[in-house]
């Protein structure tokens, strides 16, 4: 069933969220307001979904926003958001993140599938469970492709898990991507950071801030 929904903190922002899909969430929040865009950058939306980080990017007035996705279903309730909210900047591309290449861009998002979680215990959805856990599209294969879609100099927006921080500096490394800025995200009913939000420059000089946390609260 597709209900119609609002832009997390931007009520005035519709959002048509179908319940066979993955819907937004707190990583989707969080990564939206983590976002720092100027107007002349191409942003590329790496599994967009139906198109919730692309609304949060549009917020800066961009050059342009690509989102790029697998799912065709997720692809037209993503147009029907950039149209319902008269976006008209952007373009929607069918197409897998491990093999996608095209002109380098300014910024990529890119809010990633980031559990390990075995085969017995996913779900029959298999569009589901290429958005929510790491199957084919493995965290190396992730960063390879950032990589090589994203400008030198150009930014990376990224969002994973904490207990795989130290998997996630060195993809980056190898890949030549600096992690300039961190900031972990708490939830009050857990004692541990769950995930942290990173951005990051393709070869760029050294030199990282960690923020303030962002706190998560809600009812037990």
């Amino acid at each position: 069933m597709v209900r119609e929904c609002y832009l997390p903190k931007h009520p005035d922002i519709k959002v048509f969220q179908d319940d066979d899909l993955f819907k937004i969430n707190t990583d989707t929040e969080v990564l939206g307001e983590f976002l720092n865009i100027y107007k002349e950058d191409v942003v590329l939306d790496m599994g967009t979904n139906t198109g919730a980080l692309m609304l949060y990017a549009n917020l800066f007035n961009p050059k342009k926003i690509i989102g790029l996705e697998i799912n065709k279903k997720a692809l037209e309730l993503a147009k029907k958001n950039m149209e319902v909210n008269n976006v008209s900047n952007y373009e929607l591309k069918e197409g897998n993140i491990i093999t996608y290449i095209d002109d380098p861009v300014d910024v990529i998002i890119c809010n990633p599938p980031y559990f390990k979680t075995k085969e017995d215990n996913k779900s029959n959805d298999k569009f589901k469970n290429l958005a929510k856990h790491e199957s084919e599209l493995t965290l190396e294969l992730l960063v390879k492709s950032i990589s090589r879609n994203l400008k030198d100099n150009g930014t990376l927006f990224f969002l994973f898990l904490t207990s795989r921080l130290d998997e996630v500096v060195l993809e980056f490394k190898k890949n030549n991507l600096t992690i300039k800025e961190m900031k972990f995200v708490y939830d009050t009913n857990k004692e541990y950071s769950n995930v942290c939000l990173f951005r990051a420059v393709k070869n760029s000089d050294l030199g990282l801030v960690v923020d303030k946390p962002i706190i998560i609260k809600r009812d037990k």
